[in-house]
C-alpha cells in the first residue's frame, strides 16, 4: 500500500495544494482513494474553521454582525424576528449606539452558529449627534 503523509495545514500554499489534491481524487472516483479523500477533507475543514475563527476574532462585534447579516442575506427585520431582539435595538447596535449584552450575544451565537463570545469583545459606542 502506498503511504501518503499529510500534516495539519499551516499556510495558504499548503491549503491550496491539499484542495487541488482533493479535487483530483474526487474527480477520479476511485474507491481506493476514499481514506485519503476523507483525511484531506478533515484537514481542509479544520483549517477553514481556524481561519474563520481568526477572522471572527479580528472584527469588532458590530462589524462581525453586519458581515454575518450580509453573508446570510438577512435583513435587520428578519434577524429581529428570528432572535426576539427588537428591530430598534439591532439597528442601534449596528449604528454603535448600544452594546451587545451577553443575552444578545447568546442569541446571535445560536442563530449564526458561532461562539457567542465573539460578540462580547469591547468596542466603542458613538454618541448621538
Amino acid at each position: 500500500m502506498k503511504r501518503t503523509f499529510y500534516s495539519l495545514i499551516k499556510n495558504q500554499e499548503q491549503y491550496d495544494q491539499y484542495c487541488n489534491r482533493l479535487e483530483y481524487l474526487v474527480e477520479s472516483e476511485e474507491e481506493r482513494h476514499e481514506d485519503e479523500v476523507e483525511l484531506l477533507s478533515l484537514l481542509i475543514e479544520k483549517y477553514n474553521e481556524e481561519q474563520m475563527a481568526q477572522y471572527e476574532m479580528e472584527l469588532n462585534p458590530v462589524e462581525l454582525l453586519a458581515d454575518l447579516l450580509t453573508e446570510n442575506e438577512l435583513s435587520q427585520a428578519e434577524l429581529a424576528r428570528k432572535s426576539g431582539i427588537s428591530p430598534q435595538l439591532i439597528n442601534d447596535i449596528l449604528k454603535y449606539r448600544r452594546e451587545i449584552t451577553k443575552k444578545i450575544a447568546l442569541k446571535l451565537g445560536e442563530i449564526f452558529k458561532i461562539n457567542y463570545y465573539t460578540f462580547l469583545k469591547p468596542y466603542e459606542l458613538r454618541k448621538a449627534v
